[in-house]
């Protein structure tokens, strides 16, 4: 039986002030800096709303991380800090005890060693308002500096109610309030909302921006002309939710293949990108050959995935001189089964000093192609992750990749398809012989090197889309449980 340890005099203090919010409201002024960080976080779980929003306006902070402490939002607490923000706002001189300066809502776990010293980082600067902004102020006060808030954004389908309602907050705010927004994630967006949002959070202190939509050619190319403004985004996602959407097999009409080359051009504005994902797209070989040249900087992610024309672009690859310091190579999805992949085998040759994680799942490669690729692959020393989930290798090819990863010693995930020999004619997994046989490919593995965390997998079952995984013990899909 365990034994519950008391609770502190500290903590049964708080609990005590918070059970009588209008006192401790009005104890604030007199409360030690020190005890601010766990009696707010306290009000904070406890939805003491107005509690919330006095402590917002007396922080003796510079810095206050909110959007950590949030598990699930909560309107009524977003709503207060907000009323808070608003106090501070209207004030054109220096509060007698508050010194917030920065608001952050970044998703990230709130550390209060960093609320205490008030520490932050980030591309914003915090900037004095100017006398005509705030109003000018008796000379024997201090202007107040102007507020910075540092959001992540996260919308999808039409704005929501709350959404919408932060957006024209802002909106309202933004001549006395520096709005810094550095991750943005935006899923089946009308452009029209779109343009809201970035009329108001400024393109420019972009970072990370997933863009996942259903928008014709015409509506991307569009979009793609805020790309010269975002000179500080380095990781795009772009996702296309409907396949088919843009013409015939996905690939774009004649009279759309204009919006297709000006997307590829606005490429070019994103001096500083690293990192690039594109899912579900496919492109004319004259498109992508544009895309590649536009890129100033050497990527360190290219993805590419689920793209049914992939096979015809792996020349392309090769020869951008970008992709050639690659860190994560991405190339899942499309089928390669029958087409030769030695421009494939170019790019890891190019990139094998650099390279850390490769991952081909689901491209149905056979043993004769991935043969093409092993003497380039064996010289990837930096890997330490691969993933070659549903592909067609046998016994022997596995036995011989195996052989060919020997010096990869920085290697703590491998993930492999189960091999051929364990299904039958109708390509009916037999549980016996894929237990058997990856055991048998494990101790050959660790005849060679110590694996860190290997499993082996079949394709995905046809009813249940899970699959049979081997990693020690074997683990069935639910159809075969």
């Amino acid at each position: 039986m365990s034994i519950r340890t008391p609770p502190t005099l500290e903590e049964l203090s708080r609990q005590a002030l918070l059970r009588k919010e209008a006192l401790a409201i009005s104890a604030l002024e007199k409360l030690p800096n020190m005890l601010f960080p766990a009696l707010f976080k306290e009000a904070f779980n406890r939805r003491c709303t107005g509690m919330v929003k006095a402590m917002v306006v007396a922080w003796p902070f510079p810095y206050l991380r909110v959007k950590g402490m949030m598990n699930t939002f909560n309107s009524e607490i977003f709503h207060a800090v907000l009323d808070g923000l608003d106090v501070l706002l209207t004030q054109q001189v220096c509060p007698t005890r508050g010194e917030l300066r920065v608001l952050d809502f970044w998703r990230v776990p709130c550390d209060f060693k960093t609320i205490q010293t008030g520490t932050e980082d980030g591309v914003c600067s915090v900037e004095t308002v100017s006398v005509k902004q705030a109003g000018k102020p008796p000379p024997t006060h201090e202007l107040r500096p102007q507020m910075k808030m540092r959001v992540d954004l996260n919308f999808s389908s039409e704005l929501e109610e709350e959404g919408m309602y932060f957006v024209q907050w802002a909106r309202q705010r933004k001549d006395s309030l520096q709005l810094c927004c550095e991750n943005v994630k935006i899923v089946l967006l009308s452009l029209d909302n779109v343009r809201k949002v970035l009329s108001v959070f400024k393109p420019k202190h972009i970072k990370v921006l997933e863009l996942s939509i259903d928008w014709s050619w015409c509506t991307l190319a569009q979009f793609s002309t805020y790309f010269p403004k975002m000179r500080n985004l380095h990781t795009l996602y772009l996702v296309c939710r409907h396949e088919n959407r843009f013409g015939i097999r996905g690939l774009p009409r004649l009279d759309e293949k204009k919006f297709v080359q000006k997307l590829a051009s606005q490429f070019s504005g994103l001096s500083g990108l690293q990192h690039l994902y594109l899912r579900g797209f496919c492109f004319f070989s004259e498109h992508v050959k544009l895309l590649l040249r536009n890129l100033k900087t050497p990527l360190e992610t290219f993805s590419v995935t689920h793209c049914p024309d992939l096979q015809s672009h792996l020349k392309d690859f090769a020869l951008c001189p970008c992709l050639h310091q690659l860190k994560h190579l991405d190339l899942s999805g499309p089928l390669l089964r029958n087409l030769s992949i030695v421009p494939l085998s170019v790019l890891l040759e190019m990139g094998a000093d650099s390279l850390e994680t490769l991952e081909l799942q689901g491209c149905k490669i056979k043993d004769s192609q991935f043969r093409e690729l092993l003497p380039a692959l064996s010289q990837c020393s930096q890997l330490t992750k691969v993933n070659f989930y549903s592909n067609d290798f046998s016994m022997n090819l596995l036995r011989d990749l195996f052989h060919h990863t020997a010096n990869m010693s920085k290697m703590t995930m491998e993930q492999y398809p189960a091999p051929q020999e364990c299904y039958d004619e109708w390509e009916n997994i037999s549980i016996d012989a894929f237990s058997q046989l990856c055991s048998q490919l494990m101790d050959t593995l660790r005849a060679i090197r110590q694996p860190k965390r290997i499993s082996f997998a079949t394709y995905l079952c046809d009813f249940c889309s899970q699959r049979c995984v081997y990693d020690q013990v074997t683990r069935l899909c639910s159809c075969l449980q």
